[in-house]
């Protein structure tokens, strides 16, 4: 069977564990800034100038050619695109870096503040039915709509959603917020590339940090074929519950990924629908010993 985000646990799923599949990338740009050394072997060299080569002409096509050499620089200097959970955020993201890649930074600006808190809000609103007894819900419980930073970004640290670092660097976005919407006489030469970077980079390692789908987070665990899997304990936590799990697929240790030839770029996971449903659920750790991920299920042809 092919197995799709959203699916929801049953009693027959105990040892399936959530594992993120909707995210959204880029590391194009992380190409472009790889140093190809003289000393390299002749073959590696030659690919590596290939790709570099490759997603130049890339840019070009999509960034115009007039003042090619600065977009590029631009596309280059905001690195590569956070990796994220597929939220209401994404498709904006991009759209700002395209906007600073493009060298129009007053509008990456505003777009990067803007974006940061349409992000607070939505965390906050969708959140706080589940924190309603928490001591910090009573100063963000009954607005529809939260301009007021600092009362987000309080809220979300003290619930547990914040660390201290993602707190400051919102406190940091809020700075440039301030200063791009209300006048300040730094902007007035007409040139806003360095607060719109700062700011789209700001934007970036919250992202990442907030809805990534990989890496060392206290509801993830490391599991087969080396991914992040959500521990079971942590399902009902609440952003795991409104934002992580809508972009899982709910699968077994022996599910397999496949190249879907009718969306470039694309994916079906291929898993066994009856597997562990007659026997006793996994523990986590279970779950990720690596002798159960193999055999892998077979391919349905």
């Amino acid at each position: 069977m092919t197995s799709s985000p959203g699916a929801q646990r049953t009693d027959k799923d105990g040892s399936r564990r959530f594992t993120p599949v909707n995210y959204s990338f880029d590391t194009r740009a992380h190409i472009l800034d790889t140093v190809v050394e003289d000393d390299w072997e002749p073959a590696i060299r030659e690919q590596w100038l290939g790709n570099i080569a490759s997603v130049r002409e890339h840019l070009i096509h999509q960034f115009g050619a007039e003042d090619h050499e600065q977009k590029i620089q631009n596309f280059t200097d905001l690195g590569t695109e956070p990796w994220s959970l597929v939220a209401l955020h994404n498709v904006y993201l991009r759209q700002i870096r395209y906007a600073f890649v493009g060298m129009n930074y007053y509008p990456a600006l505003l777009g990067a503040c803007g974006l940061g808190e349409r992000i607070l809000n939505q965390l906050v609103l969708t959140l706080r039915a589940d924190y309603a007894n928490h001591e910090a819900t009573k100063h963000v419980a009954t607005q529809q709509s939260i301009d007021k930073w600092d009362k987000c970004i309080r809220a979300l640290t003290e619930w547990g959603l914040f660390t201290a670092d993602v707190a400051s660097d919102y406190r940091k976005l809020m700075k440039l917020r301030h200063g791009a919407v209300h006048y300040r006489s730094e902007l007035d030469s007409g040139d806003a590339r360095e607060p719109a970077l700062a700011a789209v980079l700001l934007l970036g390692k919250i992202i990442q940090e907030v809805f990534t789908p990989i890496g060392n987070r206290p509801f993830y665990f490391a599991g087969p074929i080396g991914r992040a899997y959500v521990q079971l304990e942590a399902e009902s936590e609440p952003f795991v519950k409104h934002f992580v799990l809508p972009a899982c697929a709910l699968v077994s240790p022996i599910y397999r990924f496949h190249a879907n030839s009718a969306t470039p770029g694309g994916f079906d996971v291929y898993d066994d629908e009856d597997y562990g449903a007659t026997d006793p659920a996994l523990s986590d750790a279970e779950f990720a010993d690596p002798s159960r991920a193999s055999p892998q299920v077979p391919m349905p042809f």
